[in-house]
């Protein structure tokens, strides 16, 4: 066996006829620069990925998952109905009350009234009928009631039951592939990447990404379906009426858009700062030892403290615009409610003076509470409008992540696969520099043989490039120039 040394230090002996002149420029890879190498990642981080499209979020459902999705969805859609039909129904049973308290023969009883029709001209063939048609309607409405109840409490457990098992079904598969994912990534992609994000990022991000894709879908769902169904019945039953009461709706729809697009983007800043923060604790308590033993722990809490900064100053801004945009959506709302009872008054005495039977009492109060039950329901829906866009925010790293495919696959199959091996090891004019420091050339033009059989030993002096040169032959990275 050839035994051989080689000496990579920059301090090369002049003269000296035993050493291999092969040399490697001295670079302290763990001192000055690892400051840089933190401006680096952290650079890479506030430059993450932007929020995913709402379509996006279930591209990892199977068939299976699909279909659940769509019976979860559809079930809302058809319980959206529920709310415009017990108006209806309340409306109608208040027409019957206001009938009923204007029949001639409840003048005589309880007005006692001396105009009133005597009450010897009614017999009891039409007290039965008066009082049967009454109760009729008091018993159509409890049974409408009692069966719009039964309805939408199947409906309601069909889609939490299947929005619930798509979205584990989910959670599980993306877990599967994201920690499959971050395992096979070269080690390039770590010098540029924090490894405690990986652990935040696989609990609290992944949380809210089923979050966004369970059943606060179907109470979306439910709400705008609820919404669309009340105007449509308000149209029907007073479209003048309607009409001037959705002329606030423009500035309620521009306001939640522009809340949903902000809250997407200041979310995801959010999320990648408290990753940022979580691998600085995870790095600290997975070397308590050391940081105890260096008195370190009032440093690295400043540290700690540093990183939330920005996590807090994001928050504190989407707090901010949801407050401004739920105090919009409800002055709409409100400012709704006193233009339907001043011009829908107004709508009922000039129909009375008309001598038709357009607006009643029972329209302005149909009209009034569908545009009151589509706007709360449009209110409500704002908090799951937001979950939605953390849900994005959060699966945009995530879903990056998944799809990267790494420079230096280790699980790959494919390329070509030698039938015989020769232990023979070749640099080739090789220049190399680490992807977090690539302004800093570490080898510059290195070229030796190394025969099968010889024993070669890489001497210099600490960070001159001796880990590099096995980490190459290891394909832990690929050189720049060279072979």
């Amino acid at each position: 066996m050839v035994k051989r040394q080689l000496d990579v230090s920059n301090d090369i002996p002049n003269g000296h006829p035993e050493v291999s002149k092969y040399v490697f420029e001295d670079v302290d890879l763990y001192g000055e620069n690892e400051e840089k190498n933190k401006n680096v990642s952290k650079e890479n981080k506030e430059s993450g990925p932007p929020p995913v499209s709402f379509l996006s979020l279930f591209q990892y459902a199977s068939r299976r998952d699909k279909i659940l999705i769509a019976i979860g969805c559809l079930a809302p859609l058809l319980s959206g109905g529920s709310m415009p039909a017990i108006v209806v129904l309340l409306g109608d049973l208040l027409d019957t009350f206001v009938l009923y308290s204007q029949n001639p023969k409840n003048d005589e009883i309880y007005k006692n009234s001396s105009n009133a029709t005597p009450f010897s001209v009614f017999n009891m063939a039409e007290e039965d009928a008066i009082m049967q048609g009454f109760l009729s309607e008091i018993r159509k409405f409890g049974l409408g009631m009692a069966l719009i109840g039964v309805i939408v409490l199947f409906l309601n457990y069909i889609m939490v039951t299947c929005l619930s098992v798509s979205a584990e079904n989910q959670a599980f598969r993306i877990r599967h592939y994201f920690m499959k994912a971050v395992v096979r990534q070269d080690l390039a992609w770590f010098d540029t990447h924090q490894t405690g994000d990986f652990a935040s990022r696989a609990t609290t991000d992944l949380n809210r990404i089923q979050d966004g894709i369970g059943e606060k879908i179907g109470m979306c769902v439910f709400f705008m379906s609820t919404t669309i169904v009340s105007f449509v019945v308000a149209l029907v039953y007073g479209w003048k009426l309607t009409l001037v009461i959705l002329s606030v709706m423009p500035i309620l729809v521009i306001s939640g858009g522009v809340l949903a697009k902000v809250q997407a983007t200041l979310s995801a800043n959010e999320l990648t700062a408290y990753g940022s923060a979580g691998a600085v604790a995870e790095e600290v308590l997975s070397s308590i030892r050391t940081v105890v033993a260096f008195g370190g722990e009032r440093k690295e809490i400043e540290r700690y403290e540093k990183n939330l900064v920005q996590a807090r100053k994001n928050g504190i801004k989407r707090s901010l615009v949801t407050s401004i945009g739920a105090s919009m959506v409800w002055l709409c709302i409100y400012g709704s409610y006193a233009l339907a009872f001043w011009y829908g008054v107004k709508l009922i005495i000039e129909s009375r003076e008309a001598g038709n039977n357009e607006y009643v009492p029972s329209t302005l109060i149909i009209v009034f509470f569908n545009v009151l039950m589509g706007a709360m329901n449009m209110g409500q829906a704002s908090p799951y409008l937001e979950a939605f866009a953390i849900a994005r925010g959060a699966a945009g790293m995530i879903f990056e992540i998944i799809e990267r495919i790494p420079l230096i696959d280790s699980s790959s199959e494919t390329g070509e696969k030698p039938a015989t091996l020769e232990g023979n090891v070749e640099f080739h004019n090789v220049h190399f520099s680490y992807p977090a420091r690539p302004d800093v050339p570490v080898l510059q033009g290195l070229g030796f043989e190394v025969k099968s059989g010889e024993t070669v030993a890489l001497v210099g002096a600490s960070g001159c490039g001796k880990s590099t040169v096995v980490q190459l032959i290891q394909r832990f990275y690929d050189p720049k120039e060279g072979q």
